[in-house]
């Protein structure tokens, strides 16, 4: 079974997200986030391509959707629209974070919703699983020290 995740941008224009399908569980994909997508312009390109299949060091080129051995040796995201011709896959436009959310969760069935915001990375886990008992985003750092330690 897949660990579902919304990524998103906040900006003064709202929030911009993209779903992402498999293995965004913290150590994955919180990880990647966290060492490779930490500045805007990396935010802003891997959110520009839209719906990911799985998200990984690199944007990468396209390449066979079902190629898996290539993409895991490229380390490379599969996005549905780039690799699979999937249209309609596009990031979608929120008013806000509380609209992020209700349609992560209701909409989408995520797991977790990945922020980037202020210049860093924010995690809210709808699972629990971090520990976080308020349903609030917290600083992803954070979140992946209480985890992966």
């Amino acid at each position: 079974m897949a660990t579902r995740a919304i990524i998103a941008k906040l900006d003064d224009k709202g929030v911009k997200a993209i779903y992402s399908h498999s293995d965004n569980y913290l150590a994955h994909t919180g990880k990647i986030l966290d060492q490779h997508y930490a500045n805007e312009d990396k935010v802003n390109e891997l959110l520009a391509h839209g719906d990911v299949s799985i998200v990984d060091e690199n944007i990468g080129v396209k390449i066979d959707f079902n190629d898996y051995k290539l993409r895991a040796a490229n380390k490379q995201c599969l996005f549905y629209d780039r690799d699979r011709g999937e249209k309609y896959k596009q990031a979608e436009q929120f008013k806000d974070e509380n609209v992020l959310l209700k349609y992560a969760f209701e909409e989408c069935d995520v797991d977790l919703a990945y922020m980037f915001a202020y210049g860093s990375w924010y995690v809210y886990d709808n699972s629990d699983k971090i520990g976080n008992t308020s349903y609030q985003f917290i600083e992803l750092e954070e979140a992946l020290y209480n985890v992966l330690v």
